[in-house]
């Protein structure tokens, strides 16, 4: 095996410039990368937080306006729109006294009226949703308006759950000038405020 000739001075010091220059590319290499790749994960979350922060600031200038709508709510009387009473069971017997006053003002007929467990407890401080299930008979357009009057009622109510059926049987022959009554199920709930909330 032969080995090869020795490099002349000229050869030898061409061959270390670009030894010289290959370790300085590599080392420039290695820690430029690395710099660049930290720099443009800095610029990505600069720019991620001024997203953020424009967006905060255009929040920030609807607080006046903010302010201005939550001052007028404030100024209406909310307490108008809840339950006089301050215990559930008294919130409850008012409900069903509403309700009532409502579904016979329409001729409606109810066949049974029972007050339901309070969502909340009145000590926590928050306002309690009580409700009533109701069993009752009407015909078609008394039944139209009562669910009208109950759903536009201050103190607000809402009904929760509504089940219609008829009382005829398929060979009903519907008689002119007269409606036939519907069984009506009906779940109306409202809300009351404690007594330390209203003041």
């Amino acid at each position: 095996m032969k080995l090869p000739a020795a490099l002349t001075p000229t050869q030898s010091r061409y061959a270390a410039l670009v030894l010289l220059l290959a370790v300085l590319s590599l080392v420039v290499v290695a820690i430029a990368w690395p710099v660049l790749r930290l720099h443009q994960h800095y610029d990505e979350h600069i720019e991620e937080y001024s997203d953020h922060l424009s967006r905060f600031r255009r929040v920030a200038a609807l607080r006046p306006d903010i302010e201005s709508a939550v001052a007028a709510v404030t100024r209406q009387d909310g307490h108008k729109f809840y339950l006089q009473a301050t215990t559930s069971t008294l919130a409850a017997a008012e409900l069903q006294n509403q309700v009532t006053k409502i579904i016979e003002s329409q001729q409606g007929r109810i066949i049974s009226s029972q007050s339901l467990p309070a969502k909340e407890d009145m000590k926590g401080g928050k306002a309690t949703k009580v409700a009533v299930s109701v069993q009752m008979a009407a015909a078609m357009v008394p039944l139209q308006l009562i669910l009208h009057r109950i759903e536009s009622t201050e103190p607000y109510l809402f009904i929760d759950q509504v089940t219609i059926r008829s009382t005829q049987g398929r060979a009903y022959r519907p008689v002119p000038g007269v409606q036939p009554e519907l069984s009506v199920q009906l779940t109306v709930g409202a809300y009351a405020l404690p007594t330390r909330a209203k003041q």
